[in-house]
C-alpha cells in the first residue's frame, strides 16, 4: 500500500522541533509544519469527536518523554518521526476518522478533498503531469476532479507556449498527437464526470464555477488547435477573418462539438494512413519498373554483342569468298 504521508525532515526554531509533514495527494503534494504539542491537540480533539478518552484512542501517539538512556537528540527525533508518520497514516486509513474536519485542518488539505480507499492503491502518485491525465473516467471523483483540471489547464498552456516558441513541423505533430491522445480525452472525462456523477453532489454555485473553468480550458484547447496559435501561419482563415459557423455544427453543444472534432481528426489520420499506403505502393511499383528496365538493358547489351559478333563473322566470310575468286 502507498504511504500517503511522510515526515522526511524537521527543523529547530528557538529550541522547538517542527516536523515537516508531506502529504502526497493525487497529482500533487502538500507540506505542513507541526510541533509535537499540535499532535497532542489533534489526538485530544479526535477523541472528543469520537466520544472516547484519549487513553482509549485506537492509534498510538508517541509520548512526549525523555529517554535517559539516549543522549543523542537526533536519534530521538528520528525515532519520533517514524512513529508520528505511522500515526498519521493510520488515521487517514481509518474510515471513521480519515475525513474528520479536525484531521483535514491539521493537514491543511484542500476544500472538498476526501480520503478514500482507492487513493492508497492509486497509480496516480509518481506520474508525470501529462501521464496522470490518462486516468480512467471511473477514477474521477470529487476529491481529484480539481487536481486533474489543474494539470490539464497547465499542460495546455505549456503546449501553447511551446507552439509559439517552436513553430517547426515536429512540434506541431507532437502537439497534435497530445491533443488527440491526452488533452481531448481528459477534457471529455472531466465534462462527463461533472455532468453526471458530480452534479448531484455539488452545490449549484460550485457546479457553475466548474462549468466556467471547463469553458476556459476548452477555449485554450481550441486556440491550440487553431492555425493562429502557430507563428508564421498563412492560413486563409486568418487573412479572411474568423471562421463562420456551419450548418453542420450550429446545433451542437460544446460536448458534441468536441466529439465531432475528435472524429474529424481520426478521419484525417485514416486518410493520411491511406495516402501513406498509396505512396508505398507507388514506390514498390517504381522499384519493379526499375528492375525490369535494368533487365531489358542487360538483354539489349547481350543482343548488341551478338550482332557485333555476327557482323564480324560475315566480314570474314566475305573476305574468304573474294580470295577464292
Amino acid at each position: 500500500m502507498t504511504e500517503v504521508i511522510s515526515i522526511p525532515t524537521t527543523s529547530n526554531h528557538s529550541g522547538v522541533i517542527y516536523y515537516h509533514i508531506m502529504v502526497q495527494l493525487p497529482l500533487r503534494s502538500l507540506s505542513v509544519q507541526r510541533r509535537y504539542s499540535e499532535f497532542e491537540d489533534l489526538l485530544n480533539n479526535l477523541s472528543k469527536d469520537l466520544g472516547i478518552s484519549p487513553k482509549d484512542f485506537p492509534y498510538y501517539l508517541p509520548a512526549k518523554r525523555v529517554n535517559w538512556f539516549k543522549t543523542n537528540t537526533d536519534s530521538i527525533v528520528e525515532e519520533r518521526k517514524s512513529e508520528l508518520t505511522k500515526f498519521l497514516n493510520s488515521l487517514i486509513r481509518e474510515p471513521s476518522i480519515q475525513n474528520n474536519d479536525v484531521l483535514h485542518k491539521f493537514l491543511q488539505l484542500p476544500v472538498n478533498f476526501t480520503f478514500n480507499n482507492a487513493l492508497f492503491h492509486s497509480n496516480i502518485n509518481g506520474k508525470s503531469n501529462e501521464a496522470s491525465l490518462a486516468i480512467d473516467y471511473n477514477s474521477i471523483d470529487e476529491s481529484n476532479w480539481l487536481e486533474i483540471f489543474r494539470v490539464l489547464k497547465s499542460s495546455i498552456q505549456d503546449a501553447l507556449i511551446s507552439a509559439k516558441s517552436n513553430p517547426n513541423i515536429g512540434v506541431k505533430i507532437q502537439t497534435r498527437d497530445k491533443i488527440n491522445k491526452i488533452y481531448q480525452p481528459a477534457f471529455v472525462n472531466l465534462l462527463k464526470s461533472l455532468n453526471s456523477d458530480l452534479k448531484k453532489n455539488l452545490a449549484s454555485d460550485e457546479f457553475s464555477r466548474r462549468q466556467v473553468l471547463l469553458k476556459e480550458v476548452q477555449s485554450n484547447l481550441q486556440n491550440l488547435l487553431s492555425d493562429r496559435s502557430s507563428p508564421g501561419s498563412t492560413s486563409k482563415r486568418v487573412l479572411g477573418g474568423p471562421p463562420q459557423e456551419t450548418k453542420d455544427t450550429i446545433g451542437l453543444d460544446n460536448k458534441d462539438l468536441l466529439q465531432r472534432q475528435v472524429q474529424i481528426h481520426q478521419q484525417q489520420d485514416q486518410e493520411l494512413e491511406q495516402l501513406r499506403l498509396i505512396v508505398a505502393r507507388q514506390r514498390q511499383i517504381g522499384e519493379m519498373i526499375n528492375a525490369e528496365v535494368e533487365e531489358q538493358n542487360e538483354l539489349l547489351d547481350q543482343f548488341n554483342e551478338e550482332v557485333e559478333s555476327t557482323s564480324n563473322k560475315l566480314s570474314s566470310a566475305r573476305r574468304k569468298a573474294r580470295n577464292l575468286l
